[in-house]
């Protein structure tokens, strides 16, 4: 096992033994009857959920700080600790709001790509979007929406020219800035969808920079995955002048670029 398998398994112990106190946590769902590459997704969301929601209740929420989302949660998350029934209250107003959303807007199952804690994505916008005082508003307009091809996470590309990248462990600039070429291909053109997978395939394995490789840890560490050693932990000094020729630049492809260019490759090839 890889040490970042063992740190995920710490992570989602850890969340586990916070509950009630955070929403539950939840492997990601993408709809298994849509494309792994689809155009115009709209994400909707209920602001500050859990604030919302208790405003709406009724209860006092004057001595939470809206503006600090931090402060706000840990605010939150403290009342959840010592009253486990606002915990479920919470959570089955939240999920209860987001069922109305989907019957007043008449949206079907084959519509809704992601159904979020207190959000959706879907292939269509919303007519109503301001039920019983709990607003859902309209986050991002993804241009781009690219789904691994085992539908645990994505990478998208919205009108705002930002990337949003989900459900992969283990994100560094280097790796995000791969993702952002694969969003930013010309996908009305076949040609030119391969051609640019083929060139960022090509200069990932022939990069020559280690930086690219090295996946950051704690205290300025990184993880680096060697061919004939497997797995190492190095310093930053020592990353910057490491051989790429010895980095398994294959096994960081399959990683992380793979499950997208497996999609892509799906979606085209017909």
């Amino acid at each position: 096992m890889y040490a970042w398998d063992h740190v995920v398994e710490l992570a989602i112990d850890y969340w586990k033994k916070q509950a009630p106190f955070f929403p539950p946590l939840t492997i990601m769902k993408i709809n298994e009857k849509l494309n792994l590459v689809m155009r115009d997704l709209y994400l909707y969301d209920i602001e500050a959920c859990h604030y919302t929601i208790m405003k709406n209740l009724g209860y006092d929420v004057s001595g939470l700080n809206f503006e600090d989302k931090i402060e706000r949660n840990i605010q939150i998350g403290k009342m959840m600790r010592k009253n486990p029934r606002l915990t479920s209250l919470l959570r089955n107003k939240t999920a209860s709001t987001i069922d109305e959303y989907i019957l007043k807007n008449n949206v079907s199952e084959d519509q809704i790509v992601i159904r979020q804690y207190d959000g959706l994505i879907l292939t269509r916008t919303l007519r109503e979007t301001n039920v019983n005082e709990i607003p859902l508003n309209i986050r991002k307009h993804f241009e781009i929406f690219i789904v691994s091809f085992d539908r645990s996470k994505y990478i998208s590309y919205d009108s705002s020219h930002k990337i949003t990248i989900k459900g992969i462990a283990f994100r560094y600039p280097q790796i995000d800035r791969i993702y952002e070429k694969i969003c930013k291909i010309n996908f009305s053109n076949k040609s030119a969808i391969f051609k640019s997978l083929h060139k960022i395939k090509t200069e990932f394995l022939n990069s020559n920079d280690p930086n690219l490789f090295g996946v950051p840890l704690k205290n300025e560490k990184y993880n680096i995955l060697l061919k004939r050693y497997g797995e190492i932990e190095v310093s930053q000094p020592t990353l910057r002048i490491m051989d790429t020729d010895d980095i398994d630049k294959q096994k960081y492809f399959d990683l992380y670029i793979t499950p997208f260019t497996k999609s892509i490759v799906s979606e085209f090839v017909r």
